[in-house]
């Protein structure tokens, strides 16, 4: 389906009609990826912020050397590729969450511009081949995901259930994840919400009531 699109902050990526750009956010451990998988199945383009991230921190780039020289070259693995625990456990430090905010502050300073500009060329790119787009990101404000996208799917699940996926998946303590969600907030007027506390398939029929 193709869509007129609303005036944005980034005109210069925003055509005045192409496919659909979703957006989707949720606290870590609500389902997002899982949501996308769903709509992966159905052809569209997946453009994970998270994943963009860990490609971003290759080394010798521009961002890799930019967190490198904030955080120290302990944050490195014996290749030189940047050790995501061991950097997690400084920005989301729970024995010191003051530290820790500040420090994720820091990060997130680093790492934002560079991850807008990743985002901004692959829209650009599947724009090109007209294919619909999903972005996920949990930080969706400072991505400042209303802008490039059409609509926003806000995932809503029990805080109790999400923290033990993520700890099943990260293997991090509850504490946490507790500092990490802290930094993810709800956008104030998503076009969709969908729950998922139950079961994987009442999770997909919700997905495929929404009007898309």
């Amino acid at each position: 389906m193709v869509t007129t699109i609303r005036t944005t902050t980034w005109p210069t990526i925003r055509p005045t009609i192409r496919n659909m750009i979703l957006g989707i956010t949720g606290i870590s451990g609500s389902g997002k990826h899982t949501a996308a998988q769903f709509f992966e199945q159905k052809k569209w383009k997946i453009l994970d912020a998270d994943s963009m991230v860990h490609h971003l921190y290759r080394p010798y780039t521009n961002a890799w050397k930019a967190v490198v020289r904030e955080f120290g070259e302990e944050i490195l693995n014996q290749d030189d590729t940047i050790n995501r625990v061991k950097l997690g456990k400084i920005v989301f430090n729970a024995s010191e969450p003051e530290e820790a905010k500040i420090a994720l502050k820091r990060l997130n300073q680093i790492m934002h511009p560079y991850l807008k500009r990743k985002i901004k060329n692959e829209i650009h790119h599947f724009h090109r081949k007209n294919t619909p787009i999903i972005i996920i990101a949990a930080l969706w404000e400072e991505l400042d995901m209303p802008a490039l996208c059409d609509k926003i799917l806000l995932i809503e699940s029990d805080s109790e259930l999400a923290s033990k996926r993520i700890q099943g998946r990260d293997d991090i303590s509850p504490e946490t994840y507790e500092i990490r969600v802290k930094n993810q907030t709800h956008p104030p007027k998503p076009d969709f919400i969908v729950e998922n506390s139950g079961t994987m398939t009442d999770f997909r029929k919700k997905l495929a009531r929404l009007p898309l």
